[in-house]
C-alpha cells in the first residue's frame, strides 16, 4: 500500500492557557494538498522495519511510537497484534522538518489510520484520534482523516469543520524551528508581560479563507499586525530565531505564519 501524506496549516493558533508543561491552544488545522508531501508504504516482511531520513532514532520516530500506542491498545483490549511485528514502512521525505508543518505528527497519524485498513482492525476514527493523541501533540488530526478541524485542549480535541477545499502556497525559508524552543520563549514573553494568554477564540465558525482576509491588511506595510493577531506563536518564533526577520520583512501581508514556523502560506490566488 503507497499513500501520500500532506502537511498541516494553522489559519488561526491561540493559546487559552497553560497546565504544568502544556500549553492549552484552540486552532483551526487544514490539510495543504499540493506538491509538498511525504509518500510512504507499507507492506509486510519478515521483521519489523521502519526507513526513512527522519534525522532521529527509531525509538524517538513518531511512526514508531504510533505504532507501539497501537500495539498497547491492541494488547489492552485483547485484541490481536502479532501482525504489527512483520510490518514494514518506508518513507520518502517532502516535507521539511522545523516547519510548523507537522510532517513527523502526520506521518503517524496517517500511518494508523493505512495500518488499520491493511490489516482490517476496524478501529472508528475516534479510537484511531484516541491513540494518536497518545503519541503527540499533532497527531489526533492526522489521524482523523479530516481536511479541516477546529483543534483544542492539547490537541486531543478534533472537531471536524466542514469548508471548502483551498489552494495553499506554502513557503519554507532556510530555518529550523524548534517547537519546544519557541514555547519556551512564548513562555518567556508571557512573563515579561509581552504576551497574554488569548480569549476563547469567537470566529471559530467562519471559513478559513474569510478568516485569513479579514486579517490582511494591505495598506499596512508591517504585516505582523495580521500574522501575529492569528498565530500566538508568531512573536516567540521571531525572537527565538531572528533569521525570521528577513522572510517576514519581504513577504507580502497576504502571507501568514504555521504553527511554530518556519513557513509560511497564502491562499493561491486573487486575494
Amino acid at each position: 500500500m503507497i499513500f501520500d501524506v500532506f502537511p498541516k496549516l494553522n489559519i488561526f493558533l491561540k493559546i487559552l492557557g497553560i497546565k504544568g508543561s502544556y500549553h492549552e491552544i484552540f486552532s483551526r488545522f487544514v490539510l495543504a494538498k499540493g506538491q509538498l508531501k511525504d509518500i510512504v508504504e507499507i507492506k509486510t516482511s519478515e521483521n519489523f522495519c521502519l526507513k526513512g531520513d527522519f534525522g532521529c532514532q527509531q525509538e524517538d520516530n513518531l511512526i514508531y511510537r504510533a505504532i507501539i500506542a497501537l500495539e498497547a491498545f491492541l494488547k489492552e483490549h485483547n485484541k490481536d497484534f502479532s501482525m504489527l511485528k512483520n510490518l514494514s514502512i518506508e518513507v520518502q521525505k517532502g516535507i521539511p522538518s522545523g516547519a510548523g508543518l507537522g510532517g513527523g505528527s502526520a506521518d503517524a497519524g496517517m500511518c494508523l489510520r493505512k495500518i488499520n485498513e491493511f490489516f482490517d482492525l476496524g478501529l472508528d476514527t475516534a479510537t484511531l484520534c484516541l491513540i494518536g493523541s497518545k503519541v503527540g501533540a499533532d497527531v489526533a488530526f492526522f489521524a482523523s482523516g479530516f481536511e479541516s478541524a477546529n483543534v483544542s485542549g492539547f490537541g486531543e480535541i478534533i472537531e471536524r469543520f466542514n469548508e471548502p477545499s483551498y489552494d495553499f502556497e506554502i513557503f519554507v525559508p532556510d530555518v529550523f524551528c524548534d517547537t519546544a524552543n519557541v514555547y519556551r520563549q512564548y513562555d518567556k514573553m508571557l512573563q515579561e508581560g509581552a504576551l497574554s494568554l488569548s480569549p476563547a477564540w469567537q470566529n471559530h465558525q467562519e471559513n478559513s479563507d474569510k478568516i485569513l482576509f479579514s486579517n490582511t491588511n494591505k495598506s499596512n506595510k508591517d504585516a505582523a499586525c495580521g500574522r501575529g493577531s492569528l498565530n500566538d506563536l508568531f512573536y516567540p518564533a521571531l525572537r527565538a530565531y531572528p533569521a525570521l526577520l528577513h522572510t517576514h520583512n519581504t513577504l507580502g501581508n497576504e502571507w501568514f505564519f504555521s504553527g511554530s514556523g518556519s513557513s509560511f502560506f497564502r491562499l493561491k490566488g486573487d486575494f
